[in-house]
């Protein structure tokens, strides 16, 4: 009989969070030894919900005593109020905040768990607080490579992406308009759909991410796309970015972002970093994620006991 790997979701609309929660469920649904079930509360009534998406029975109350094991994100441990030594925890790490007194998460720190982190940035600050119960491990984060658009046949213009800085995307959008340089800004959620499909459709991709991002998926998402990646430095995006090679990473500041953009006129250079961007990106497919996460639950036992 298969094991029972329980997730749990307070979803109100799509993140990167939610996405990369998603496909550790679908990882653990094709090991041969494991089998997934996840409760979504009450409030989890979004269109973009793949769970719903894709029809994923939810079980109707939160009964963490039937499960195998349990994977936890975020504030999922919220939900999970008595912590049972023998049942397992798998719990999936995707910001360097976690490391901070600060955070809500931060108190979490010290309940015991198998820790899976998106960088070893995010390894690294959380280790850093010496308050981490049970092993600690990385899996960088990985892109359905298989799932983006394709890209446009004649690519123009500037995608700024600046749902989580939005009002530096506004004044980058004023600057480049006021330069006659053909720009798109995307400052609040759209669906992931038509966020990539705008992106993909664009020359170069100005992607802005919080300060403390445990790994930034849309710098990486550029990259596979063939755009010009301008992303500034986010500590987790040093897991794939290597800047002037790969990517510019300007400061997060107006100025410094105008004028990496318009390095970027110079096609010969453009074109070397979109080449060694598709390289980097080519390493972070979901299989690599999946095949490292089968191992862990391999080990479930073992990595638990120790």
């Amino acid at each position: 009989m298969k094991r029972r790997l329980l997730f749990h979701r307070d979803f109100h609309q799509y993140t990167g969070g939610h996405g990369k929660v998603w496909d550790y469920f679908n990882h653990a649904g094709t090991h041969p030894q494991w089998s997934t079930a996840i409760h979504l509360t009450a409030n989890s009534t979004d269109l973009h919900n793949p769970w719903r998406v894709n029809q994923v029975r939810s079980d109707l109350q939160w009964l963490p005593q039937s499960a195998s094991a349990l994977f936890l994100a975020g504030l999922d441990w919220n939900a999970y109020l008595m912590d049972d030594a023998s049942k397992p925890v798998v719990n999936l790490i995707q910001h360097v905040r976690h490391a901070d007194p600060a955070d809500c998460l931060h108190q979490h720190l010290s309940r015991r768990a198998i820790r899976i982190c998106v960088s070893q940035a995010a390894a690294d600050a959380i280790c850093g607080t010496g308050l981490v119960n049970g092993p600690v491990l990385v899996i960088p984060a990985a892109i359905d490579l298989d799932g983006l658009p394709p890209a446009a046949p004649a690519r123009h213009g500037v995608f700024i992406g600046a749902t989580k800085q939005p009002q530096l995307g506004q004044m980058l959008l004023a600057r480049l308009q006021a330069l006659g340089r053909d720009a798109t800004l995307i400052d609040q959620w759209v669906p992931r759909e038509h966020y990539l499909a705008l992106m993909a459709r664009s020359r170069v991709a100005v992607v802005l991410p919080s300060p403390t991002e445990g790994f930034f998926l849309p710098g990486l998402e550029a990259m596979a796309l063939g755009c010009v990646a301008v992303v500034p430095d986010c500590i987790g995006n040093r897991e794939y970015v290597n800047s002037g090679v790969n990517a510019l990473v300007p400061p997060a500041e107006l100025d410094a972002l105008v004028a990496a953009i318009a390095q970027l006129d110079d096609a010969r250079y453009a074109e070397a970093l979109v080449a060694a961007g598709k390289t980097t990106a080519a390493k972070f497919g979901l299989a690599s994620e999946r095949a490292k996460f089968h191992a862990i639950l391999d080990e479930m036992d073992s990595l638990w006991a120790n």
